[in-house]
């Protein structure tokens, strides 16, 4: 089920002068849906399990965490360097391919399930009875990583394509929700011992297969050829370009930060501290989403830049926070997780207004944008590795802590100011709220008289591009809901578009 289709919902306009003249109960209907059907739920588990199961790969604390070496150099460091390298290159192969069959893509789904099932399996078993470093064990755990890389860049298409079909009102609460769920497994993941992280590392594979099965629509309808409604190729390439470099550059400022809060201090933080620190994740994540979520509700319109502004933030208090790192380790590790959390966040929201607002092909902007962050993380923990053996002893790697700090705001301050300003982010965001209501008229009769719509199509046109519902539309022009719905799917195909977000976005191609 593909929930852009849901004719119950009941969408107000969004804010602008045209507003004032619907009733009370449409103006009274929240801009963002917050049910949780059976598609919504197989979404929230699913997404939430997969973000939840490559962070745990990721993460010094998670299932790889070497009781041999703490910060890496037995399993963690071969297995995440293998599975992120491979995983960033297959995403951005992927992008560039013909989607399958839906029965091929389906049969090599549950395989790829399979395979990171084994894999993440076998990476927490290395980790559990490894007794010290060997070259084999490096292999080992480097194969291991390269396949749980290949399910991860499955997954990550899968689940982009998937979150990109759905319209963005109906999915935004539910996406917030899972990347603040994805928390819940790393507080459980402290409290259980090697047999119940190989357990977890088995599990939430399958969780997230269990989610895209039940949306293969939303997959196949990702899938379908964009029409191409307004812009360039060439505009379209700068835009993920932009978008890309930038996600490319937090991400790997905050994994830079990341591991030397592992690598440069004396003594690691104390393992009983962990569940602690993804308790604070868990609250800081979420609360800024909430924020961010009665913000966009409270102003009936899609913020996009809020999520950019947010881990812009945190990703600077995280990397300002290292130097604390000797005396107060456990605030520079939450900063910079909640950093992380709202990073990965950002990339989603981007990645999904750039598909919506440029009509950018899903698989290609999913594939461009993540493959470049799996890239980022590798690249940030080598130049922490780097810099701890050019520093060698521990008491010179503490003393260059405020140094690494600075770098890393030098980093993200070029990408936010720079690579990816906000005048550029706000071309991603809809601009329609601030039509008045004669000129989004004019704009809707230029359209409709572009495309050759018929007067009534046109007045339905014009009352779907205030984000009205089909059951106003009815009342309002008194004609039946199946005639409403003959005349949107015909003007529907007359525009090339298959969503109402796909009919503002046309609109909005216009104005620039």
């Amino acid at each position: 089920m593909v929930l852009q289709d849901k004719e119950e919902r009941r969408t107000p306009n969004a804010g602008g002068e045209g507003a004032q003249d619907a009733p009370a109960a449409n103006r009274a209907a929240p801009f963002l849906a917050t049910t949780l059907d059976s598609a919504r739920a197989r979404l929230l588990f699913g997404f939430a399990a997969f973000s939840a199961w490559v962070n745990l790969l990721v993460c010094f604390e998670g299932f790889l965490r070497d009781t041999v070496i703490y910060g890496g150099g037995v399993v963690h460091d071969p297995f995440f360097i293998a599975a992120m390298a491979v995983g960033g290159i297959a995403l951005i192969v992927l992008s560039q391919t013909t989607p399958r069959t839906a029965g091929e893509s389906e049969a090599r789904s549950l395989a790829l399930c399979v395979l990171g099932c084994v894999a993440g399996g076998g990476g927490a078993v290395l980790s559990a009875v490894a007794t010290s470093a060997s070259p084999g064990l490096a292999v080992a755990s480097a194969a291991l990583g390269a396949a749980c890389g290949i399910f991860i860049a499955h997954g990550t298409l899968r689940w982009g394509l998937i979150i990109t079909s759905f319209d963005i009102r109906e999915m935004v609460f539910v996406l917030c929700a899972a990347l603040c769920l994805q928390w819940v497994p790393f507080i459980a993941d402290t409290a259980f011992g090697a047999s119940g992280k190989i357990a977890l590392a088995v599990l939430l594979p399958l969780v997230s297969w269990w989610g895209q099965r039940g949306l293969r629509e939303a997959i196949g309808a990702a899938e379908q050829p964009q029409a191409a409604t307004g812009g360039s190729p060439a505009d379209l390439t700068r835009i993920v370009a932009r978008v890309g470099s930038a996600l490319f550059c937090f991400a790997f400022a905050v994994e830079f930060v990341w591991a030397s809060n592992v690598l440069m201090t004396d003594t690691p933080l104390e393992q009983t501290l962990f569940w602690l620190v993804y308790v604070f994740v868990l609250g800081a994540s979420t609360a800024v989403m909430i924020f961010i979520l009665r913000l966009m509700e409270r102003w009936g319109a899609y913020r996009m830049e809020l999520f950019y502004r947010a881990a812009f933030a945190f990703g600077v208090a995280g990397s300002a926070a290292l130097p604390l790192a000797l005396n107060h380790l456990f605030f520079s590790y939450a900063v910079i997780y909640v950093a992380y959390a709202l990073i990965c966040a950002t990339m989603w929201m981007l990645a999904w207004s750039v598909v919506f607002m440029r009509h950018g092909p899903a698989r290609r902007v999913v594939g461009i944008v993540f493959g470049l962050q799996s890239l980022a993380l590798p690249c940030g923990f080598a130049a922490a590795k780097l810099m701890r053996a050019l520093l060698g002893g521990t008491v010179a790697a503490a003393g260059a802590l405020p140094y690494v700090s600075f770098a890393a705001i030098i980093v993200l301050v070029a990408a936010y100011a720079f690579l990816l300003p906000e005048r550029t982010l706000l071309l991603l965001s809809p601009r329609l709220l601030k039509l008045s209501h004669e000129s989004l008229d004019e704009r809707c009769r230029e359209v409709a008289a572009r495309y050759g719509l018929t007067e009534r199509e046109t007045e339905i046109f014009g009352l779907l591009a205030r984000g009205r519902d089909v059951g106003y539309i009815e009342k309002e022009l008194f004609i039946s809901r199946n005639t409403v719905n003959t005349h949107r799917k015909n003007l529907y195909r007359k525009l090339g578009i298959h969503t109402q977000q796909e009919l503002l976005s046309l609109i909005e191609d216009s104005l620039s």
